[in-house]
């Protein structure tokens, strides 16, 4: 099965790890792992309510976000297996509808402090 997660691709000039630290203070999303020029953070616990995961990597002025709802075993069974292990946050369709709505308010929040254009 394909995972699927919301990509973003970007030039941005300014101090990007401030304001993702600032971003995911302000969000409640805490800082998961951290390697070479990358960062994952993780809103939630997945226990009944699938997690919401962004991935920031930044090369120069390239910035490249992914976002993301992962569903684990449990969540998954709960839904009858509609929801797959990952799911983009975009609006459209039902599966996974409220998890990904919260998302993308929330990852629309941060693109909004980078300049740059909302998720639909």
């Amino acid at each position: 099965m394909m995972k699927k997660r919301t990509v973003l691709v970007f030039n941005f000039r300014g101090d990007f790890w401030e304001i993702i630290s600032e971003w995911a203070e302000e969000d409640r999303f805490r800082l998961k792992e951290e390697s070479g020029g990358g960062r994952i953070y993780q809103k939630g616990v997945g226990f009944f309510v699938a997690p919401m995961m962004l991935k920031a990597e930044q090369a120069g002025t390239d910035i490249r976000i992914e976002a993301w709802i992962r569903a684990n075993i449990f969540v998954r069974a709960m839904s009858l297996f509609i929801l797959p292990a990952e799911m983009e946050i975009q609006s459209g369709g039902f599966r996974g509808a409220a998890p990904r709505s919260i998302a993308r308010k929330s990852v629309n929040k941060l693109l909004a402090k980078l300049g740059q254009s909302l998720i639909p």
